[in-house]
Order: C-alpha cells, then structure tokens, then sequence
C-alpha cells in the first residue's frame, strides 16, 4: 500500500504518525528465532493430531462429548511435558555425565550417601530394586539395554523422518498427513527400524514377567502388613468401643446413634493401617539406612587403599594406629564408620517424615512420580484396594 493520506475530522486535519523502523538486531533476533518457532509449532500441530486421533468418528466408540471433554486436558498435559520433560532430561544426563566419571568407589559413596539420607522417601522403589536384584541383576541389565537401545534408534528414525520433504514443497511429508495416516506412518516407521524383533520381544517378555513377579511380591508383603495391623486393630476393638462408645451415640442422637458401633469400628482399622503404613516405612528407611551407610563406608574405605593412604608402596603403615599388612577387611572400623553413618541417617529421615526437602523435592519430582505409581500398584488390585 501507498503512503498513508491525512484524514479531514470537524475541520482538523489528523495526519497518521510515520511508522518506525524496527531496530535491526530485534530484527536479527526473529530471523533466527523464526526457524525454531516453526518446528516447535508443527512439533505442537504434530502432537495435537496424535491427540485428535481418538476424537475423529468411529475411533474409540461414538462418544463425542466426552472426546471433546478429556481432549484439551490431554493437549494441556502434553504441552506440560513437553517443557518438562526436555528439562529433566537435560538435567539428568548432565548427572549422569557426571557421575559416571567417578571412579567406581567414588560412585558407590554418592549413592551409599543418597540412599541412607533418603532411601524411606522411595521405600517401594528400594523394595522394588532389592527383589529384582534378586530375580537377577546382570541378566536384567542385560534386556533392559536391549530395550534402551531399539527405543533409541526408534526416536532417531522419527526425528530423521520429520525433517523429509519428498515432494520438495517445502512443507514436511509428516506434516501433511491426517492423523491415523500418520500414527500409521509412525508405526510402519517403528516396526521397519527395529532389525531384530524377536530379540526385542524376549527382552520386553523377561522384563514384564520380572516386573510381574516383583510386584506379586511386594503385594504380598503389604497385604501381611495390613493383615496384621486389621488383627491389632481387632484386639483393640472391644475396649475402645467401650470407652467411647457412649459419648459418640449422645452426640450422634437417637436418629444416628446405631452408626456409632461401624464409625469407631472403620475409624479403628483406618488408624491402625495408617500407623502400620508407617511402621514398614520407618523399616524400610531403617534397611536404606544401614545398606547406604555399609555402602559409604565400603566405598570410602576402598578408595582411600587406593591411593596409599594407609599403607606405603612397602606395606608399612603410614599411622601409628595401624599395623603391618592391615587392610579394612580385617578390621571392623569400616563397620563403625557404616553403622553410625545409618543412625545419623535414619535420625535424619524421621525428622523429615521420610521426605525430600527443598530444591531435592524439584529435582527428583520424576522419581517421586515413578514411586507414586508403583505404591498404586502395589496398593491397588483387580478386586481393589488392599486397604
């Protein structure tokens, strides 16, 4: 368009104000932006169309409103994620750089650390590690790699894939599919990436019959624990029921008063489950405790044999509280120093009702979330809660 003209109002003349050139560098600065702005928008478009998936006739029974219902919840959880998730993956594979250049003694002392500090905070998760230790660690490790590795070279595939433009009409061919064309494409692409199936597959099969079997386990174990604690709370039923009995049928009335036996009675077995909950907590921080101190202490005591620190290049011993040849295997201070590592520990996690404090709760929001769930498993049933 040509340059504005001045506008006749009441007899004045209103002449536009000239429009300023944007400074060049903010210039500069969307020019660049404006190749990322475009792949995070057709990234989000890409994700939405995932979601719209199950919105489109026919895809999961006739139920519109509640498609329409449950679909920005979905999109508004997805975008989440996606500013998270790209967060706590940075932040956790810096860490695990980290970590895994410390020597190996050095390791264990962080973990033996972290686990005698906070190990009540994941008790299910601690549970968890401990049985598939048993189960079978090495072999264990082995298929979860197994998994790591084609879910890796799956994720590398897709990212090629969204940068291909075969009709060369600038628009990306992944951007230019419905949405079942392109969960179609996405899955073709997934199937025809992994070389090995049948590999893949034994490996998923080991790892879903371990974590079945665990999980068996530890539902096992929590329902003895709850078994127990509806016993107690058996025992106590009589007195209590007579102490207070009374009062709550004068306070209910005589159109409630035959609630008052079924309220102490559920409000009974609730407060026993509660107190028995944290009672195998206070265990569980208890083993964390003593395992992250033994663990502390071992690794503690190994490095410092590594660089000579008790004895010299000829066995002698460098403090006079030594003598020839002595090694944290014959001795029990390693023992001294684990044990009184897991007291202090233990004092430290009840005094912090087993949980993280502040920034460590942000940190590890992705590991309390993976503990959440696995309590919900293990509370949880097909008949129901085991509460």
């Amino acid at each position: 368009p040509g340059p504005a003209q001045p506008r006749q109002q009441s007899g004045l003349t209103i002449r536009p104000r000239p429009r300023r050139a944007m400074p060049r560098p903010y210039q500069q600065q969307l020019d660049e932006a404006a190749p990322v702005l475009k792949r995070r928008s057709s990234e989000s478009a890409r994700l939405a169309k995932f979601v719209r998936t199950t919105s489109e006739p026919g895809a999961i029974g006739d139920r519109p409103r509640t498609r329409q219902a449950i679909e920005p919840a979905v999109s508004g959880l997805i975008a989440v994620l996606r500013v998270l998730l790209p967060l706590y993956w940075k932040m956790y594979a810096f860490g695990y750089s980290v970590l895994s250049k410390l020597p190996t003694n050095a390791m264990r002392m962080v973990f033996g650390a972290a686990l005698c500090l906070f190990g009540g905070h994941f008790f299910a998760s601690v549970a968890a590690i401990e049985a598939f230790r048993i189960f079978g660690w090495e072999q264990l490790r082995h298929h979860v790699g197994i998994v790591v590795a084609e879910a890796q070279s799956v994720a590398d595939a897709s990212r090629k894939d969204n940068d291909v433009d075969a009709d060369e009409n600038g628009v990306a061919d992944v951007d230019e599919m419905t949405s079942r064309e392109l969960l179609r494409h996405k899955t073709a692409l997934a199937m025809s990436t992994v070389k090995d199936p049948q590999r893949l597959q034994a490996a998923a099969g080991f790892l879903w019959a371990a974590y079945v079997s665990v999980l068996a386990t530890l539902r096992l174990e929590f329902a003895r624990t709850i078994s127990l604690a509806l016993a107690c709370a058996e025992m106590f039923e009589f007195p209590i029921t007579r102490c207070f009995l009374p009062g709550l049928v004068a306070l209910l009335g005589p159109d409630l008063q035959h609630w008052g036996t079924t309220i102490i009675q559920s409000a009974l077995a609730l407060v026993t489950t509660l107190v028995a909950i944290w009672l195998q907590t206070a265990i569980s921080a208890f083993y964390a405790a003593v395992r992250g101190g033994r663990m502390f202490a071992e690794g503690l005591f190994a490095l410092m044999e590594e660089h000579g620190l008790f004895t010299d290049a000829k066995g002698l011993p460098k403090l006079p509280c030594f003598k020839e040849g002595w090694s944290p295997e014959d001795s029990t201070l390693d023992e001294v120093v684990g044990f009184t590592l897991a007291g202090c520990g233990f004092l430290y996690q009840v005094t912090t009702g087993f949980e993280l404090p502040f920034p460590l709760n942000l940190v590890f929001l992705p590991l309390t979330a993976v503990e959440w769930l696995l309590r919900w498993q293990i509370y949880v049933t097909d008949e129901g809660l085991l509460i």
